[in-house]
């Protein structure tokens, strides 16, 4: 039995999570300081949160706070230690939150209950390109190369060229998709599917047509969407968002697809906390499509892995059929063989989290 690795931290010099702390979050505080008209308050807790996540230590929640109390139970001794000794899962959904909290998303006033990241995700959808990339749709084959077709899509929906490439050979796709269980998902199906969504904007619009090419064509016969109960990752989806890329892609959602939330996909845990509630939910289908690189990483666990790990030993059993649609933008990979990974790394140092390449993996 393999030994289980340690999860990955934020200040582990050269490795992933330090770079999104030290170089990816200071231009994101800018982006969201400019993406509303915020005043001087909040953009002064931006600066202050982001100060505090490179040189500080981890600050509790507002004693206000409404979920002040999940927080504090879903704590591991981090509070008051400094960021870089943190667990990079929990380190970054707590970043996150704090983000709501320093634009007052809570708070009485203004602000309250407005999405921060709301104009990035609009700026997506209001891309005149979507009409080109989105014009496939027309002429997907019921066939099995249609469900091939509508799973790249969803894997590597916010690319601006998918469009092109879905109408590429499967051999051009060969050091992109590195690994494709297509096929055991089409042995799941028909019959009720869940998709736990990863981003909103042109990704969504992806996963929706996926949803309904599986109802048009008797795949499924219901499917369910669980999306973010509050904004989260800047660019993963809520409830809005499925209703902004159905206007974009000008069908109304079909009565067929249900829209559900759960606090658990806002909370710093991987899918071995998932609640029974929950987990009783997603055991009502025949499937579960689990999105994007943050859902993997809480699939598998966040951890060091040995990318040559099997996949059903790293991934949680969730006590359903799971296939696993992501792109690699973490160092956390599983399930691949030691000649392709050798290639990569060879090939491409930053394969892990370069976005260029894509599994889609079933357990």
């Amino acid at each position: 039995m393999r030994d289980t690795p340690e999860e990955l931290l934020v200040g582990t010099p050269g490795r992933y999570a330090r770079e999104v702390f030290h170089d990816r979050h200071p231009t994101l505080i800018e982006r969201v300081a400019a993406a509303h008209p915020y005043g001087e308050a909040q953009r002064s807790a931006l600066r202050a949160l982001l100060d505090e996540s490179l040189t500080g230590e981890v600050r509790g929640l507002p004693g206000d706070a409404p979920d002040w109390a999940d927080w504090d139970a879903w704590d591991r001794g981090y509070f008051g230690r400094p960021w870089a000794e943190v667990p990079f899962l929990w380190a970054e959904s707590y970043f996150y939150r704090r983000i709501l909290d320093a634009v007052d998303y809570f708070r009485a006033g203004p602000w309250q209950g407005v999405d921060p990241f709301a104009p990035m995700k609009a700026a997506e959808l209001a891309d005149p390109a979507l009409d080109r990339d989105f014009a496939w749709v027309l002429s997907l084959p019921s066939s099995a190369d249609g469900l091939d077709a509508v799973v790249r899509a969803s894997v590597f929906g916010n690319r601006a060229d998918i469009s092109f490439r879905l109408q590429e050979p499967d051999a051009a796709w060969s050091d992109e998709l590195l690994l494709d269980d297509t096929s055991r998902l089409a042995l799941a199906l028909p019959g009720s599917v869940c998709v736990v969504v990863d981003n909103g904007g042109r990704e969504i619009m992806a996963d929706l047509v996926l949803a309904n090419w599986l109802l048009d064509t008797g795949r499924a016969d219901r499917v369910t969407l669980h999306v973010k109960p509050m904004p989260y990752y800047v660019s993963d989806a809520t409830a809005s968002d499925v209703d902004d890329a159905c206007a974009r892609l000008g069908r109304p959602l079909d009565p067929r697809i249900a829209v559900r939330t759960h606090w658990f996909w806002c909370a710093p845990l991987d899918f071995r906390a998932m609640p029974a509630d929950l987990a009783d939910d997603l055991r009502g289908h025949r499937v579960v499509l689990v999105k994007g690189d943050l859902n993997y990483r809480r699939l598998v666990g966040d951890r060091d892995w040995d990318p040559t790990t099997p996949f059903a030993a790293a991934a949680v059993d969730l006590g359903v059929p799971v296939v696993a649609l992501r792109t690699c933008k973490s160092e956390v990979v599983v399930g691949l063989d030691g000649a392709t990974v050798a290639w990569l790394d060879a090939a491409e140092p930053r394969w892990r989290v370069s976005g260029r390449h894509g599994l889609v993996q079933a357990r």
